[in-house]
């Protein structure tokens, strides 16, 4: 039920958040956070409903544009700051509840769901690790509320964009190891349904993640050699862990009486491809050795099987939001193309990932998507050169010539701005006794005015660009040495941005999001 006081165009956006942004955002698991939660609660709680507002009246936007766009229609030039100011009432409305004498934390944590995806969906990935950390920070705190009391749903939610954040920034440490080491313990012996599943493997993607960028990457990339047994074990219990969960979820797939949604069977390929890669990260995350890799190509083209076929049934409007935060899809088809060294299935995987930036999948701009997929061509290109052969196989490329990490740079600049990233690939060109080399390469590209969410005004803009154009890319490629580089100096960025020392609950400051929201 609508508020009865609410304006016509606070009802529509409400409706159009009902109908198409919550469906998107719960994906293809029942999620109650977006199916019952945040709907009921936005009825009585102003923060909630400003909220709402913002993402449901930037997702409409965002479909309106693109499809003015694909008709070549013309559009006048119209500025809009609904959103935006929706989105400044709801930041006042969240300063006034961490203020309070107790913190209703799920009303904050409903409030950061929203805000998250919000920032998301505008490519504006600091302001939403900012919020993310801070939840967190309140999570970890216990003076001014129960931490027994929360919702279980919210925080597996806040727990899977914690992953996210930790999945693209590269020595990020996921922050809810203190909750994931109580949660789920018992390992079952099936599946009974799709959610179980979902929260089971979210819960062993963070505790990998925990591992692999507290203890892991210090032997990967560091100090080489020398792993202690205690560490090798663990890693071993991982990848066990992961091929019993592959094993469930086969047996899951073949329980005779199961009948699921169309969208239940994508999830169900979506967790196949997350454990898949999860296994291979695990086995692989205390070696320096990048043909450890060429070991797991049955799984690599089993993923990239399963992702086709999402990309070929799901609905592409779909990842018009659900790209800014990924779905499943982004991040596999890119490990794929950056860690198989089979030709063949290397660039079928990019072949799909360049679905994912194209205009059938999602909105030509989407800055992240385009330069995951650049990169990918960067690492393919530069590993394939020195080979004689068309399509090389993984013999065909020695260890001295592979990329051992990838990444890219600019999650902190504004969107208009992102016309220019570095990709950055860290090889051993002299051999496993050599020093870490690390090659940067320039990628530059013009974005549609269409695209362009934020900027110093943070105004939304709707402009009308002709069907056709294309971005254009120019390459310089620099080579440097340097010690201690790990998987992109974007991370370092992001450290400096959001991991401020000595942030309580009394210190979860909106203020510069104010500012860089409205002038």
């Amino acid at each position: 039920m609508v508020d009865p006081c609410a304006t016509g165009l606070e009802k529509r956006t409400f409706d159009f958040f009902r109908t198409r942004t919550a469906p998107c955002i719960s994906g293809y698991f029942p999620d109650p956070v977006w199916d019952r939660y945040v709907l009921q609660t936005s009825q009585h709680e102003p923060t909630i409903r400003y909220a709402v507002n913002a993402l449901g009246a930037l997702h409409e936007e965002r479909l309106l544009r693109k499809t003015v766009n694909e008709t070549c229609g013309d559009a006048p030039a119209i500025s809009n700051g609904f959103p935006v100011l929706q989105y400044s009432k709801a930041l006042h409305g969240l300063q006034s509840l961490l203020h309070a004498k107790t913190i209703p934390m799920d009303l904050v944590l409903m409030a950061v769901l929203l805000m998250v995806h919000f920032e998301s969906l505008r490519e504006s990935f600091v302001p939403a690790l900012v919020h993310v950390e801070h939840a967190i920070r309140l999570l970890h705190s216990s003076t001014t509320f129960d931490a027994r009391k929360v919702d279980p749903n919210l925080v597996r939610s806040i727990m899977r964009l914690d992953v996210q954040g930790s999945l693209y920034l590269g020595m990020r440490i996921p922050g809810l190891p203190f909750y994931t080491a109580a949660t789920d313990n018992i390992f079952p012996t099936s599946f009974h349904d799709l959610v179980q599943a979902r929260d089971l493997i979210n819960v062993w993607t963070c505790r990998l993640f925990h591992f692999m960028r507290a203890e892991a990457d210090e032997h990967k990339f560091k100090d080489v050699g020398g792993v202690p047994l205690e560490k090798l074990a663990k890693s071993h219990e991982l990848t066990q862990t992961f091929v019993d969960l592959d094993a469930l979820l086969w047996d899951f797939m073949h329980k005779p009486t199961l009948k699921l949604t169309v969208l239940e069977q994508l999830g169900l390929g979506m967790l196949r491809t997350r454990v898949k890669i999860n296994k291979i990260l695990a086995a692989t995350c205390l070696y320096s050795e990048a043909t450890m890799y060429d070991a797991f190509l049955p799984d690599f083209e089993d993923v990239l099987s399963i992702c086709s076929y999402i990309l070929a049934s799901d609905a592409a409007d779909r990842r018009l939001l659900t790209v800014s935060l990924d779905e499943g899809l982004l991040q596999p088809l890119f490990t794929v193309a950056t860690h198989c060294r089979e030709s063949r299935i290397r660039h079928s995987a990019l072949v799909q990932l360049r679905k994912l930036a194209s205009s059938e999948g999602s909105p030509r701009g989407i800055w992240h998507v385009e330069a995951m997929v650049r990169t990918a061509e960067v690492c393919i290109r530069f590993e394939e050169a020195c080979c004689e052969r068309a399509n090389p196989s993984c013999s065909d490329i020695p260890e001295w010539s592979r990329v051992h990490s990838s990444g890219f740079d600019g999650w902190d600049v504004q969107p208009p701005k992102r016309q220019r990233v570095f990709a950055h690939m860290r090889l051993r060109p002299n051999g496993m006794d050599g020093e870490w080399a690390d090659v940067s390469e320039a990628i530059e590209w013009s974005v549609s005015s269409h695209s362009m969410l934020g900027g110093a005004e943070r105004q939304l803009l709707m402009e009308h660009d002709q069907l056709g154009q294309r971005n254009s890319y120019r390459h310089r490629q620099t080579v440097s040495a340097r010690d201690g580089w790990a998987l992109g100096p974007q991370t370092q960025i992001f450290n400096v941005a959001v991991r401020k020392k000595n942030c309580g609950c009394s210190n979860y400051d909106l203020d510069d999001l104010q500012k860089s929201c409205v002038q």
